[in-house]
Formats: C-alpha cells, structure tokens, sequence
C-alpha cells in the first residue's frame, strides 16, 4: 500500500498507523482453536507426537500492501528417564488417519519454537520465539500445563512504499531516514488444563509491553499485551461423527473486546468442516482433512459483513501441517507376536 505524507503531518500520520496497526493488534489465524500453540507456549507437547505447522494468512486480496502474515511453528516432549517421548502414530500410513489423542496421567517437559512474519503496507514485524512448558497430572486423565516463550522482533517501516508529496520533507527525514527499524526481546507466557476431550487455555503476549522507540525518538505507542482465553471439548454423535464447540476470547487495551464462538463437526475424526462468528461480524468457514503419511491441510475463508469491512474479497488462511510419531519396529514387533 503506498501512502501520500503530506509536509508537516508525516510524524503524526506515522504515528498513528504504527499505534493502530501494531501497538494494538497482534496476528491471529482463524486456526487459533485448533492449534493455541500459535498464541500459547503451554499448549505444546499434548501429545506424544512432534506438531510442525505452517500458516499463511492473506486479508483484502487485491489491494497493494494488503495484510500478510506468514508462521511457522513446532513442538515435541522430550524424553524423560524410563519414558519415550514419542509413541508410534499413524504407523500404517493410512490415509484420512484420526488425529494423535492428548495423553494425560504423567509429567511432560516440552519444548518449541515459532518464526513469523506479519506485514500491512510500509510496515513489518518479524519474531523468532523459543519455549518450554511442562505439565503435571491432576489425575489419570487431566493434565495441568505451564509455559513461558522468550523471542526476538523486529519491527520496522518499508520506506520504499512511501511516497512523499514533496522530496525534501525534513520531518520524515529527521525521523525515518536513519532509524526506520526497531530490535526489542519479548516474552509471551500461559496455562493449559486439558484431557482428551477437553482443552482450556489463558496465556499473554507481548508480555514486555515494549515502547516503540526509532533511533532515540519515542513514538507514544507500545506493543501492548494480547490476552487470549481459549476453550472447547469434543462430543460423541456417534461412532462416525464427533462434534467440537470452541470459543475463544481477545482481550488488548484500546481494542474492543473480541469473542469467537465456533464450532466444527468431524467425521472419523480426520475431516473435519467448521464455522466461527466474531463478534465485530465476521464469519468464518473452514474445511480441512488428516492425509497420507501423517499431512494435515486446512483452508479457511473469513468474511466481513460490519462496519469495518474494506474489501470484498475477504481474508483467505491455509495451514499446512505433520505429526511426527516414533518409527515403528517391527521386527520388535514380530518377535514379540512369536513369544
């Protein structure tokens, strides 16, 4: 999106998209619920298989500039005196396979890490986070789980998608010329209470609430802190369908107080098709399937019917993901069958 600064309004009208664009709004994925990893460092290592998943998020297609934002996440257990952090899974390569179930009773420690990219217009942020959790039994089939992510970000502002509508503006050379990137360490923690049908999380991002600060120059604005409450649990219909409401609430000062209320219908557990309301009136449809060799693939299509809506063509998200389970022995096994 390139941007006209008019002389003499270019520091306030930065100012004011950097607060409105960043300080104040975080990314979030459509897909949030069904892997809260993305905004939850505790909610890793549920079960005993590696999770790796990439998400690309694409809103108001057709505009130049438009928000994209790209992650990429991953986490295991690690293994523990007596105990294999891994278990076989989907060893027959099946495909449309169930997805790996929570395993619960016993102390976890987990490790993780995501990379992302999120962009609209002039300006970009780009983290790396790495994080630990470990989770103690309440009982056989509850689990309790902590977990703290630490992280580097740069923040920074394209000065190739600018445009000034006169060359020698000195407030915009005073200001952006030398220092139009920003580095800052962050720290974004929360808990999980889950069993294999039920999951339960709050967790903090942007837990530093860093002052954004170009080259000694305060703008006023801060990377403030997102609060996420996620919640849902999974209902037998019968022995081919399973149903799974969810919620999710976002809370972030100077925002409005955002609820998401879903809920998606899942065949064999391994296709899965589901809807969402938000409440500043979006709507979002998603469909997605468990496939050959431990690959999932889910696409979403969210669309806005309210106030704020800028585009018609709405905001597509694709999530592309694997479980990694041990590999499987079977010579072991055979032996074991002759005994």
């Amino acid at each position: 999106m390139k941007l006209t600064l008019l002389k003499y309004s270019t520091l306030f009208f930065v100012m004011l998209c950097f607060s409105n664009a960043w300080s104040q709004q975080e990314y979030y994925f459509s897909n949030t619920i069904n892997n809260p990893y993305t905004v939850n460092p505790a909610a890793s290592g549920m079960s005993s298989v590696i999770h790796i998943e990439a998400s690309g998020r694409m809103q108001w297609l057709g505009y130049n500039g438009s928000p994209r934002t790209m992650l990429l996440t991953g986490n295991g257990q690690l293994k523990t005196k007596g105990k294999e952090a891994r278990t076989p899974f989907n060893a027959e390569d099946k495909a449309f396979f169930n997805q790996p179930t929570r395993n619960t009773g016993t102390i976890k420690h987990i490790i993780g890490g995501k990379a992302m990219n999120d962009a609209i217009g002039p300006f970009a942020k780009t983290s790396i986070y790495g994080s630990y959790a470990i989770h103690l039994p309440f009982s056989k089939k509850l689990n309790f789980g902590v977990g703290l992510g630490l992280g580097w970000s740069n923040f920074k502002i394209d000065q190739d998608r600018i445009i000034l509508h006169q060359d020698d503006d000195q407030i915009y050379n005073q200001f952006l010329t030398a220092s139009a990137s920003q580095n800052f360490l962050d720290a974004n923690a929360g808990i999980v209470l889950y069993g294999e049908r039920f999951f339960g999380g709050l967790s903090m991002t942007q837990a530093f609430k860093n002052k954004a600060n170009f080259g000694g120059v305060e703008t006023g604005s801060y990377f403030e802190r997102h609060f996420f409450l996620l919640m849902k649990y999974k209902f037998t219909v019968n022995e081919d369908f399973n149903l799974e409401p969810s919620v999710v609430l976002k809370y972030v000062k100077h925002s409005p107080f955002a609820i998401d209320l879903g809920a998606r219908i899942l065949y064999h557990d391994a296709i899965w098709f589901g809807i969402q309301y938000r409440t500043n009136n979006a709507f979002n449809i998603q469909v997605g399937a468990n496939l050959v060799k431990n690959f999932y693939l889910s696409y979403a299509y969210e669309f806005s019917n309210g106030p704020l809506s800028i585009s018609r063509n709405g905001t597509h998200e694709v999530n592309l993901g694997i479980y990694i389970g041990k590999k499987r022995n079977v010579e072991k096994e055979i032996d074991e069958k002759k005994q």
